[in-house]
């Protein structure tokens, strides 16, 4: 994360500049890029799409506390011929929101504060009457993952990247198809 504020930034909160969010959504379908506002809008390089009203970020909470906190990044009226074409594996990717302002010239004033940091979990999608999707994608910050179980399994090939010399596993997979009469003894 960025400096928790820098002097040109709380310079123009001083001033009462324009406030704004910059998401950044890493889709496996590419990076996505919006604000708050309406219309495209240039900053550190790249364009950044205008969501308006269509789009919400909940809730954004700032805590000293060492919690998980779970937030959403959504878009309303999205084309559904849009939606059709998107991958929904988002697990594990980042998600990045950013608190700016406008300066006079309507351009983002140097050093926005960084404000989220999290990681994507799951997508989700809604239609409504008239026919238009909302999607949503859930994330989460802080320490989630120590109460996440693990997504994966100890092989004998990931067993022979660490120790080659170990053959511990490689009877596993003869096991697996294999039936056993278990008896006391």
């Amino acid at each position: 994360m960025s400096p928790p504020i820098t002097f040109r930034m709380a310079e123009a909160l001083r001033k009462r500049r324009p406030l704004f969010l910059l998401a950044e959504i890493e889709h496996p379908d590419g990076t996505a890029r919006f604000w708050s506002g309406v219309g495209r809008l240039r900053w550190n390089g790249l364009v950044w799409i205008g969501s308006g009203a269509l789009g919400t970020i909940t809730p954004i909470k700032r805590t000293s506390e060492l919690v998980i906190q779970e937030l959403t990044f959504a878009l309303a009226a999205v084309d559904p011929a849009i939606v059709a074409t998107l991958n929904d594996d988002v697990r594990n990717r980042a998600g990045r929101v950013w608190l700016a302002c406008l300066d006079r010239s309507g351009n983002v004033v140097a050093d926005p504060m960084q404000i989220v940091d999290a990681e994507l979990d799951y997508q989700s999608f809604s239609a409504s009457e008239e026919g238009k999707v909302g999607i949503a994608i859930t994330a989460r910050t802080g320490f989630y993952t120590l109460e996440r179980a693990l997504d994966e399994a100890w092989t004998t090939e990931e067993q022979k990247l660490l120790y080659p010399d170990d053959s511990g596993l490689d009877m596993i997979s003869g096991l697996q198809n294999q039936t056993l009469q278990w008896t006391p003894s």
